[in-house]
């Protein structure tokens, strides 16, 4: 027997060897029971206790035909076939009744060899059906350390690979992993949506539209069509070294969209010097608008917020005159042209 032959049959023989010495063991512990009972010879004994252990063994082997060729479950044979072997077992047991050592030895034996013949003919079964196509492959071992690790996301592994043999057992863990966060995200967008759906529409509604619409289908649709690319660019821009710097001196850079706060940073432009203050007038204070015009008339070259400043208004304010005096100075030219 050449190595091929042996991993192909693997340890058959010596399985079948083990299973003859135990049913020899077994029918010579029935024949002294039966000598006893009967009151027969032993020759007629061992021909009864080999019957009766024939028996068992083809009730076996007849459930498992009728499992791997008829689809069948033959539970009423596999039933007899167990009860025949404790039968045995029994028969065993009570027919040495003189010595404990004879009754574990022979009652061992038969249990032992109808266990045996058992594992033999369900890894057959199961052999046959695998070459067959009608079993799954046997899915690799992630080991001991894996499944006390992450019970979860080895199980969906040892799914996943059995389904699908040529996955190894890193990727069939990657996937797992994949498909475990996908599914929790998912879930969690679904609650998000059920919330949504509670507090917008009344309560009638909202169960109308929970039922009608699958929540989960809605939150995978919803998941897939995130804009990445756009979010990243947002926080990118939120995380600019130029936006860092202007936060770390305290300055705030707001586009204004005119040409004297855009032409260079604010950081780069000389502060502008304080004007002396003129003496209190009596006179009414002019609104905001006005002295906006006026700081910019008389700084053209200063920022936002020093106009802001010098005007003793808000940023946004100073935003709302400038962008009045942009619609003004991009409706001048029209006006000239009409009224020619």
């Amino acid at each position: 027997m050449n190595i091929t032959t042996m991993r192909a049959t693997g340890p058959l023989h010596l399985l079948f060897a083990f299973y003859v010495a135990m049913a020899g063991l077994a029918l010579w512990g029935q024949s002294d029971g039966l000598m006893a009972w009967l009151g027969i010879d032993r020759l007629a004994a061992l021909a009864v206790g080999f019957a009766v252990e024939l028996l068992a063994a083809a009730l076996l082997g007849f459930a498992d035909w009728r499992r791997t060729h008829r689809g069948e479950q033959a539970i009423a044979a596999r039933l007899l076939s167990v009860a025949v072997a404790l039968g045995v077992a029994a028969l065993n047991w009570y027919g040495h009744d003189t010595s404990v050592g004879q009754r574990m030895l022979f009652t061992g034996a038969s249990l032992a060899g109808y266990a045996v013949w058992t594992l033999h003919s369900n890894a057959r079964r199961r052999d046959a059906l695998r070459a067959a196509g009608r079993l799954a492959a046997q899915p690799p071992v992630f080991g001991l350390a894996a499944w006390l690790r992450a019970p979860k996301t080895v199980w969906r592994a040892r799914q996943l690979a059995t389904a699908d043999p040529g996955l190894s057992v890193h990727a069939a863990i990657a996937q797992a992993r994949t498909e475990l966060a996908a599914e929790a995200r998912q879930r969690a967008i679904a609650a998000a949506l059920r919330r949504k759906l509670s507090r917008s529409l009344d309560a009638t509604s909202a169960d109308i539209a929970m039922v009608s619409y699958d929540l989960d289908e809605v939150a995978a649709r919803l998941a897939a069509s995130v804009d990445y690319g756009r979010l990243t660019g947002l926080l990118a821009a939120d995380i600019h070294a130029d936006r860092i710097a202007a936060g770390a001196n305290g300055k705030r850079r707001t586009p204004t969209g005119s040409p004297q706060a855009d032409r260079i940073d604010d950081a780069d432009k000389p502060q502008a010097k304080a004007r002396p203050v003129a003496a209190r007038k009596s006179t009414a204070k002019p609104d905001a608008s006005t002295r906006i015009r006026a700081a910019i008339q008389a700084h053209p070259d200063a920022t936002q917020a020093d106009i802001a400043r010098i005007a003793q208004t808000t940023d946004r304010t100073v935003r709302r005159v400038l962008s009045v005096l942009r619609a003004e100075t991009e409706t001048a030219p029209q006006r000239a042209l009409s009224a020619v």
